[in-house]
């Protein structure tokens, strides 16, 4: 069965509604910063939406658990580090792409619905039969305890989704580098969407060891950061889910016109 197909089911099986990965061409009345993403509905009680919207934040699109499939199936992790659970739809789906992996996940909060993200995302992957730890936590400084206390190794995946700032991105990545392993590859969400370009291009710059690709093939811009040692092994990946500079520039010049 495919990942996306399990995962939706996960969630409407436990009474969930999922809205996910519409086209901005079918609502074009809508925000497209949001339309792509995944969002729940389905209980009453809580603080962020009259319509039973379950966390503002938008879990990443089908196009995107592609990617991770597909980049996963290569590097098979036994651990994958996630910063920003929101309603466990991420955390979920790494924990189904990766079943005989240790899927740790923090979020800070800030809402009680995230309060009840963490829940959900402990119960179903109770449920599936996985091994998913999402916890209570702020980075960068509960990075390095969660994970000496929720890994017996450095970690080997990192997905960064928490603060959709410049400045928030490249203290989450600082603080997962610190507890990586020397094969750790990091994915970072909406990097393109939310203009954290500029922090990313830093980011490898400040790592010699590391390569970074923009994925401009995934709806919210995700980005890549990973050993120049793995580059042979991901470039096929990395190469399908990326834009030549000469197309983007093409459809720039034509949006223009």
């Amino acid at each position: 069965m495919s990942v996306i197909v399990d995962l939706v089911n996960l969630y409407e099986d436990a009474g969930f509604e999922v809205q996910s990965s519409l086209s901005t061409a079918h609502f074009p009345d809508l925000d497209p910063l949001t339309i792509p993403f995944t969002y729940m509905f389905g209980e009453d009680g809580y603080d962020y939406n009259p319509n039973g919207q379950m966390t503002p934040g938008g879990g990443i699109a089908f196009a995107e658990i592609c990617f991770l499939e597909a980049l996963c199936e290569t590097i098979r992790p036994k651990s994958v580090f996630v910063i920003g659970n929101a309603f466990g739809w991420s955390t979920l789906a790494l924990g189904l792409i990766n079943p005989a992996a240790r899927i740790v996940a923090i979020d800070i909060c800030w809402r009680m619905n995230e309060v009840r993200g963490l829940e959900v995302a402990n119960i179903l992957g109770k449920r599936a039969g996985l091994d998913i730890r999402a916890l209570k936590g702020e980075s960068p400084q509960d990075v390095a305890p969660i994970c000496a206390r929720e890994f017996a190794a450095p970690v080997d995946l990192v997905f960064v989704d928490g603060g959709h700032t410049p400045k928030q991105q490249t203290i989450d990545f600082n603080a997962c580098r610190a507890v990586g392993s020397a094969d750790c590859v990091y994915v970072f969400h909406d990097v393109v969407n939310f203009e954290m370009i500029e922090s990313f291009v830093g980011i490898t710059q400040s790592s010699p060891d590391l390569a970074g690709s923009l994925l401009m093939r995934t709806p919210s811009g995700m980005a890549i950061c990973y050993p120049k040692s793995r580059a042979g092994e991901l470039a096929s990946v990395i190469r399908a889910f990326s834009e030549s500079k000469e197309h983007i520039q093409a459809i720039v010049a034509a949006g223009a016109r």
